[in-house]
């Protein structure tokens, strides 16, 4: 008869419990609450030394590391992505990381303290600006960039995926 220490029946019940966690595609509140507690903290001092510029600068890699944990322990990728994207949004409500206007996120905002963006070739065809123009090298740049800014804002979150990667379902 095989007897086991207290050490290697305590790790064997833990890894049930991942395993019954993982079939689930949910995990038990209290480790919800530890989870985000540690990733905010991690937000935190990453902000207050300099680490990261803002609060979601740790956005992605918390998320792609905590998903990646998950499926290592037998989640499906999609109930991990879920679960990492649960955890962060609560870490990030607790540090009370605001998330800047679509306009503020985008290359062109420049208006802020009274900075501007010399530019030398147009922003969308990027051919050398003729003299004279400051952003765009003609109309039809200027209303197609537009127009599809304007169609951006007003698109939903897959169709914007599918254009910027050029990418359709069959």
């Amino acid at each position: 008869m095989l007897v086991m220490s207290p050490a290697a029946r305590k790790a064997i019940r833990k890894q049930q419990r991942r395993e019954r966690e993982a079939k689930r595609g949910r995990l038990p509140g209290k480790r919800f609450d530890v989870v985000s507690d540690r990733c905010a903290r991690a937000i935190r001092l990453a902000f207050e030394t300099g680490v990261i510029a803002s609060l979601l600068g740790l956005e992605g890699p918390l998320r792609q590391g905590i998903r990646s944990d998950l499926c290592l322990t037998g989640w499906t990728w999609k109930d991990a992505d879920d679960m990492a994207k649960l955890i962060v949004a609560e870490a990030l409500k607790k540090v009370r990381a605001e998330r800047p206007s679509w306009n503020e996120g985008q290359r062109e905002w420049t208006v802020e303290a009274g900075t501007l963006i010399e530019r030398t070739h147009c922003a969308k065809c990027h051919k050398a600006l003729p003299e004279g123009h400051h952003k765009f090298c003609g109309d039809l740049c200027r209303w197609t960039h537009h127009a599809r800014l304007a169609w951006l804002k007003q698109a939903s979150e897959e169709q914007v995926v599918r254009s910027v990667t050029n990418y359709t379902l069959t």
